[in-house]
């Protein structure tokens, strides 16, 4: 390993041992805390890839890296933490929609790194497991105010969004402007120094006007009429 890669990979690394420190906290009854360690690591995982490409330092070493930090930081301890935060309740149900969503972010992750198709280069398809984090994140600063059973589905709902075909934008050059991404990440720091109904409802708002502002661009470029098109030659073969 070159020693430029060292960089990109010791953020990694950082977000490996935040998703950790998450789990440790859900465990001591920490759960604001572990909260917190989580939207850290979500930062990791938002500048390892920058600084990889700004180092010309991405490797096959550094994407595996990045995938099994992704499993534990935001699939495992974000179930742990919502599990031990408001699920335990439910018993067997709640631990088993926990492992639903940990199941579920294992499968979002393997089609991402297998999906080579023209789509997959301009969108994300299915809610990416660090987004969906964050969501479980949502619902454990505001589990107090919230009925058991409407956590239960919202974490279901989450789950399965990570395995669904629902268009999420991708901000790369050419793609939507990252200063939406930057708006988006301001929004959710809010909300967890401020969590209530309207900081939820600013941020969660501006994420629908992100993927449908992704919808447009994908129907403009005509990638959404190719998509129906390849569809239906596979289904009539």
């Amino acid at each position: 390993m070159r020693a430029k890669h060292l960089v990109p990979n010791g953020v990694t690394l950082c977000n490996i041992a935040l998703g950790f420190l998450a789990i440790v906290s859900a465990a001591e009854g920490k759960f604001e805390q572990g909260t917190l360690f989580l939207f850290f690591a979500a930062l990791c995982d938002l500048f390892d890839g920058k600084l990889a490409r700004m180092l010309d330092a991405s490797s096959k070493f550094g994407m595996e890296l990045d995938s099994l930090s992704d499993a534990i930081s935001f699939g495992i301890a974000p179930a742990v933490l919502i599990y031990l935060s408001a699920l335990r309740p439910l018993g067997a149900v709640g631990a088993g929609i926990a492992v639903l969503y940990t199941l579920c972010g294992a499968l979002r992750l393997a089609r991402f790194n297998v999906d080579q198709n023209d789509l997959a280069k301009v969108t994300f398809q299915g809610v990416p497991i660090p987004i969906a984090a964050g969501y479980i994140m949502s619902l454990v600063m505001v589990r107090a105010s919230l009925p058991i059973w409407l956590i239960a589905g919202g974490v279901a709902a989450i789950a399965l969004l990570m395995v669904s075909t629902l268009k999420i934008p991708k901000f790369r050059k050419g793609n939507l402007p990252s200063f939406m991404l930057a708006i988006g990440i301001v929004n959710f720091a809010v909300f967890l120094v401020r969590p209530g109904a309207i900081t939820w409802h600013v941020w969660n708002g501006w994420n629908v006007v992100m993927v449908i502002s992704n919808y447009v661009m994908l129907a403009r470029r005509g990638y959404l009429a190719r998509r129906r098109e390849t569809e239906e030659l596979r289904r009539a073969a």
